[in-house]
């Protein structure tokens, strides 16, 4: 049967109407929260699974490698003898200062003659051995002898040669000057600076202790201990100390590097050992070897500020200073941000920590997916500063002058920034971020902004410069894998245990080394020194403890004797 005729004008009732229009609402809320429960289901799984497959993970951990020779030295009061040396490294003062001589031969460097008697003094036995070379290089026909070469005057270069010629030679540098103390100081050290104190408690006291006699007096001391029980290397040695590492215009590691790649080649050396990072110890329950695998890069950015001067009785709304520090104010309020890279090893470190340590969980969460790094890398740098200045470029704005007279307007004022550049970043970068952040500024105050690049012109009255007096890029980084990396912390984990992580780390200040790049890739900067060994580097009551210092001369000794056994 046909049902009947509809009528077109007929309405569905109230509550279906209301129905019909709720129901796309309801359809898009449901989907919305299978969508939402859905991606938070696979968000857990992708953080999960992604953990092990990020761009950049923690090193496969390289098993202890012992050396064949124990320390075993027999003195029976060697921690005391240690000690002594280097409390009398400490005793010869060896400051250097930006505005020394550019000539190594200048007698204000003297001192480092003074230093190197010090050590013939001190290593008798180890100077037998020693073929001083001044000027043209004697042959050497028996690898019994050490070979000590002066450059750039006072840079000292000791070779232990090794019996077989294929095997890449190995660096060990230090650096024998220091920064200075200021008169105006020495009052407040516990114990006056180059005393070389050694209290009861096992601290040795003054200036240079922790940086950096204690890395050369415990190099040295390892190649003594070497010699004393008849070691015969098969590879080549290479102590390289610098003299003006802190300052002065020498530039003797430069120096000392190029008669190195004269004599053997670029990337002729299998690594290469330097200052730098040292142990974690009990750190989130785990203890860190932290080697460091590269250091930022440096830039001292000048800002200078001219302006018609006349009588401060008639002074303009701002003067030259208050333009200038209109200008540092901009600087200041736009700092650069934390972050994350594959090209930094503090990712690796990172990384390390998530996997070996019980750091915080959000923490190991945010570093556990690259989308979530920005993240991890504003919380690693809130609850350490240190670290992060190791995850961004850094800004520091020291030195400041402008005016000469109270009742003469300044019609100069400058300010110098230092800058310690990420590896992710460039001088040219940061030049480039002074040039948008300061022109809107000048521009306001009626300056002409002469760039980096230019010069002032004549007729200029009212202008900004900005100019780099000094600037280097961040060096590049170390691999952490490979034969160097593995006799390298091979031996560390001899030392501190197969417990250890070993986690690569980045110098936020810079090293001697950044002249020795044409000669390896393999550069670790890295003292084995738990933060509690040292304190107040650079400042007053700098000291460091015997058992630090000791430490330091088992691991050369048994660093020597590992890369002697490896074979390329």
């Amino acid at each position: 049967m046909r049902g009947l005729p509809l009528d077109s004008n007929a309405r569905p009732s109230w509550a279906l109407s209301r129905i019909l229009r709720l129901f796309p609402v309801v359809l898009l809320l449901a989907a919305g929260f299978l969508l939402t429960s859905r991606s938070e289901f696979f968000a857990e799984r992708v953080s999960s699974r992604d953990f092990f497959k990020l761009p950049v993970t923690c090193p496969a951990q390289s098993p202890a490698i012992s050396p064949l020779l124990p320390f075993a030295p027999v003195d029976a009061d060697y921690p005391s003898t240690a000690a002594v040396r280097l409390s009398g490294a400490i005793r010869v003062r060896t400051e250097t200062f930006d505005a020394s001589s550019s000539n190594g031969s200048d007698p204000s460097y003297d001192k480092f003659g003074d230093f190197e008697g010090y050590l013939r003094k001190t290593y008798p036995t180890m100077f037998h051995f020693f073929l001083q070379v001044r000027g043209a290089v004697d042959t050497i026909n028996s690898f019994k002898s050490l070979k000590l070469e002066h450059i750039a005057s006072h840079g000292l270069l000791f070779t232990w040669q090794g019996s077989d010629a294929s095997l890449s030679p190995i660096i060990l540098m230090a650096h024998q000057d220091t920064v200075p103390v200021p008169e105006n100081t020495v009052e407040r050290w516990t114990h006056p600076p180059f005393e070389g104190h050694f209290d009861e408690n096992g601290w040795i006291w003054g200036r240079g202790g922790g940086d950096c006699k204690n890395l050369l007096i415990g190099e040295l001391s390892a190649v003594d201990e070497l010699l004393r029980i008849g070691f015969k290397p098969q590879r080549t040695v290479l102590l390289s100390f610098g003299f003006d590492e802190e300052g002065g215009r020498v530039r003797s590691a430069s120096h000392l590097s190029a008669h190195v790649e004269s004599i053997y080649g670029k990337d002729s050396v299998l690594f290469i050992i330097d200052e730098g990072e040292g142990i974690k110890e009990d750190y989130f329950g785990r203890t860190f070897i932290t080697p460091a695998l590269g250091e930022k890069g440096s830039a001292n950015i000048e800002v200078t500020v001219a302006v018609p001067g006349g009588h401060s009785s008639v002074p303009p709304v701002h003067t030259g200073i208050g333009i200038l520090s209109e200008l540092v104010t901009t600087i200041e309020n736009h700092p650069f941000y934390p972050k994350l890279s594959t090209k930094n090893p503090f990712s690796a470190y990172a990384q390390c920590l998530a996997e070996h340590s019980d750091i915080d969980p959000a923490l190991k969460k945010a570093l556990s997916h690259e989308r979530t790094w920005d993240k991890a890398a504003a919380m690693m740098a809130a609850k350490n500063a240190g670290d992060g200045a190791r995850l961004m470029t850094t800004q520091a704005v020291d030195i400041i002058h402008g005016g000469v007279k109270v009742n003469a307007l300044p019609e100069q004022a400058t300010a110098i920034v230092n800058h310690r550049i990420s590896v992710d970043s460039s001088v040219k970068e940061i030049q480039q971020r002074y040039l948008e952040l300061l022109n809107p500024v000048a521009h306001r105050f009626n300056l002409t902004v002469v760039d980096f690049d230019s010069d002032v012109p004549e007729t200029a009255t009212r202008y900004l410069k900005l100019s780099t007096p000094y600037g280097s890029e961040a060096s590049p980084v170390s691999p952490y894998s490979g034969s160097a990396w593995d006799i390298f912390s091979g031996t560390a984990r001899h030392l501190w245990g197969e417990d250890a992580i070993i986690a690569p780390l980045l110098m936020n200040g810079g090293t001697d080394t950044r002249a020795f790049q044409n000669l390896s890739r393999a550069i670790y900067r890295f003292e084995p020194l738990r933060s509690t060994d040292k304190y107040d580097i650079h400042t007053v009551n700098e000291r460091i403890h015997i058992d630090g210092h000791l430490n330091t001369i088992r691991w050369v000794f048994a660093l020597i004797q590992n890369a002697d056994a490896f074979r390329e």
